[in-house]
């Protein structure tokens, strides 16, 4: 047995200075049933151990329980519910675009494609993550693979992306209240008070008390794609038909380019790419290892309502579908479906900005009984996280002209990595025998540990295929932008 073994359910480890086997021998039986190993490959120093041996939500329990507040309070499904809200947005009414792009036969197969493949990504993060209890956010598994300076580039990332995030949200809240005041104010105030509205509905730290909030999330979501859906197919053809030419879906691509098609495909990725928060949920579960479940509902339900809403809107709008598709229809249904839109706008914000947010909370008090106090304190770091990503991500939304594409630029880099590329990379840290520490078995000698093998092998080629294309496929939006003056100047209304 090794010197280093932890519980699954309960994130503790202990460490037997009399046993010396190697860590993450696979040939060696468990005790339990949920116990595994989880010292680092190669790992010597108790210190590691301690970092990223033990859950830091759960290091304050014994000591002070008396101002102590329980993260660990997860089950499955709502686990299942907040990553659900967390990772799909209004990006749902885009998918009748991404149908016509890759036609419907191309659509439903890239869908389920890229469904069951972030699903075995998921799973294989939460493999490392009960190995190494300690990751609570994907930096701390970039701290595990490459030291300190995976910590800083994984750190660096994540805020960076969701800074995008914060920004497109903003815009985006901008965007539908401009439209529903009919510009009644400058579109800047909107912006500005969607980052406001947030910050005062992120107070809560612990994942479990967003669960309502995410359960309006999905409800409001759906429902506003049933009325674009719902319009769109009732509506008279006259209302989108142009020059006579009817309204006519197609099961290949019509007129398929090398952008158009990436752009599609890494649409349906980013919309099911909803692991990459996987480490900061897992973390608040009572089974950090039901986040499997978790994701398996996550992924159907996903799945779902991106072929429900994106072939039934292209089925019935045509090639006459937009991006996003409310400006499909009638002035009154768009109303009503922006005015149902609005709350999934503004609370997929918040989840993801929370990610970000949680990661910095935890680096910054890891090693600190004001992790997880109640007092004042800890609450005042918290929404000083949160305040600073959205007064970050509403700057810059504002001030960089080609701030679209540029989202496009830091989810090719980041969003594709987290999601897809780096996942592999995780397998083959934790399983591959080449990277098993001296005196180590690792044997890739079953055919589910063979699927893995070669599913982290795709997930590295996506990542490298994907990255250069999406940002080749966002500089050439940036100059088509620029020759065509179509960018506006900084903060304007």
């Amino acid at each position: 047995m090794s010197a280093y073994r932890s519980d699954v359910a309960s994130d503790k480890v202990t460490y037997d200075p009399n046993n010396e086997a190697s860590p993450y021998d696979e040939t060696q039986e468990l005790k339990g049933e949920d116990e595994q190993i989880i010292a680092p490959a190669g790992t010597t120093d108790l210190n590691d151990v301690q970092l990223y041996g033990y859950n830091p939500f759960e290091a304050q329990k014994e000591v002070k329980d008396h101002d102590f507040v329980d993260f660990k309070t997860m089950g499955w499904f709502v686990a299942g519910l907040v990553s659900i809200a967390e990772s799909m947005g209004t990006g749902l009414l885009n998918f009748p675009n991404t149908f016509y792009q890759l036609g419907m036969v191309g659509g439903i197969i890239t869908t389920a494609g890229a469904a069951l493949l972030t699903y075995f990504a998921g799973w294989i993060m939460i493999d490392f993550r009960n190995r190494h209890p300690g990751v609570v956010s994907y930096p701390d598994s970039g701290a595990v693979m490459f030291g300190k300076w995976g910590r800083i580039i994984f750190g660096g990332g994540l805020v960076v992306k969701t800074m995008a995030v914060a920004g497109s949200h903003a815009l985006l809240v901008q965007s539908a209240l401009n439209y529903l005041s009919s510009h009644a104010i400058c579109g800047v105030w909107w912006a500005f008070l969607c980052g406001v509205v947030s910050v005062l509905m992120s107070l809560n730290r612990e994942w479990k008390k967003t669960h309502w909030l995410s359960a309006v999330s999905i409800i409001c979501l759906f429902s506003s794609s049933l009325i674009v859906l719902g319009g769109v197919a009732t509506q008279p053809d006259s209302v989108l038909v142009k020059n006579g030419v009817p309204i006519q879906w197609r099961a290949t691509p019509a007129k398929p380019t090398l952008i158009s098609m990436i752009t599609a495909v890494s649409n349906v990725v980013f919309a099911l790419g909803g692991n990459s928060a996987a480490f900061s949920f897992a973390a608040e579960m009572k089974n950090p290892n039901d986040f499997k479940k978790s994701f398996a509902f996550v992924q159907f339900a996903g799945f779902i309502m991106y072929i429900t809403i994106g072939a039934g809107i292209y089925v019935a709008g045509g090639q006459y579908v937009t991006s996003p598709a409310f400006s499909m229809t009638q002035r009154p249904v768009q109303i009503a479906a922006w005015s149902v839109a609005l709350v999934t706008l503004m609370i997929s914000g918040i989840l993801v900005v929370n990610v970000a947010a949680k990661y910095l909370y935890v680096n910054s008090l890891r090693s600190s009984p004001l992790l997880t106090s109640k007092g004042l304190r800890a609450r005042l770091i918290w929404v000083g996280f949160v305040s600073a990503i959205w007064i970050a991500g509403f700057v810059v939304c504002q001030l960089i002209p080609f701030f679209s594409p540029l989202t496009t630029i830091i989810g090719s880099v980041f969003t594709t990595w987290f999601s897809i590329g780096f996942c592999g990379v995780m397998w083959f840290y934790n399983q591959h025998p080449y990277f098993a520490a001296p005196g180590e078995v690792r044997r890739i000698d079953t055919p589910f540990k063979v699927f893995l093998f070669g599913t982290a092998i795709l997930c590295i080629l996506f990542g490298l295929v994907i990255t250069p294309l999406g940002i080749y496929t966002a500089a050439i939006s940036i100059r088509n932008g620029y020759r065509t003056s179509s960018y506006k100047h900084p903060f304007s209304c």
